[in-house]
């Protein structure tokens, strides 16, 4: 008891400022994901090699900054941040996401590849004839937690050459935009609820039972042309939707 006071007395803000960084170091590397249970208070004690008071000081700043939750009888719980989506914002999560600050997102490209167009994506680009297109599937990580599969398709006769400019990390809508002078005009969002497939399960590692939200988009340009199709798929439990509506326009509230 005396050991635990002289220790909290030499240096109180730097000991439990240090642990909460080291929790929040443990979270951030992935070592104790969202919704997993953080060690006790013993072996925190020990992994920190400090008091009960400091582990307890650092735990309840955590809670209060909505980094974790502390549930009587169960333990501590990292909380599950849920991303802010704007439903009507023609650009894609990630890159707003970057954007602002919110999250630490990354882009793994698993397929980059021409294709011939299939009867589906004709109807989609609005087209009689076969084209090709450029298929491109990326997987969006948060930190190192699985977010986000996104399959994305450019048409070639749009887009030459796109295929070699489409990196890991690179924005596909700032290379549209600077690299082929592409101004997008309107967009149409289906959104849909529905049970993963295998190898969609496989790739968000996620079970088939879960829960995932499949977005269809379509993009045209300032000419009414479409540009741009893609789906992609988020964990429904790490998402909120949102939208904005601006009361000064022609909303009729009457009806």
């Amino acid at each position: 008891m005396n050991k635990e006071k002289s220790v909290e007395t030499e240096s109180p803000v730097f000991l439990y400022d240090q642990v909460k960084h080291g929790i929040m170091e443990m979270i951030n590397t992935g070592k104790i994901v969202s919704g997993q249970r953080l060690p006790n208070e013993k072996e925190l004690c020990e992994a920190f090699d400090t008091s009960r008071i400091t582990i307890r000081r650092a735990l309840k700043e955590l809670a209060s900054e909505g980094v974790i939750e502390i549930i009587h009888g169960k333990g501590t719980f990292v909380k599950n941040v849920k991303q802010k989506i704007h439903i009507l914002n023609l650009q894609g999560f990630s890159e707003l996401s970057v954007a602002t600050g919110d999250g630490n997102f990354t882009k793994e490209i698993l397929v980059n590849q021409i294709e011939t167009a299939d009867t589906e994506l004709m109807q989609y680009f609005e087209r009689n004839e076969p084209f090709e297109v450029v298929k491109l599937v990326r997987l969006i990580k948060d930190g190192n937690n699985i977010f986000s599969v996104d399959f994305a398709y450019l048409p070639c006769d749009i887009y030459p050459g796109i295929s070699e400019k489409i990196k890991d990390n690179v924005s596909t809508f700032k290379v549209i935009n600077d690299d082929y002078g592409i101004k997008f005009g309107k967009a149409r969002k289906e959104m849909e609820f529905i049970l993963p497939p295998q190898d969609l399960s496989k790739l968000l590692q996620v079970s088939r039972m879960e829960t995932v939200i499949q977005v269809k988009k379509v993009i045209k340009d300032d000419h009414e042309r479409p540009v741009h199709y893609s789906v992609y798929y988020l964990l429904a439990n790490k998402v909120n939707f949102y939208i904005d509506v601006d009361m000064d326009s022609d909303l009729d509230l009457t009806k």
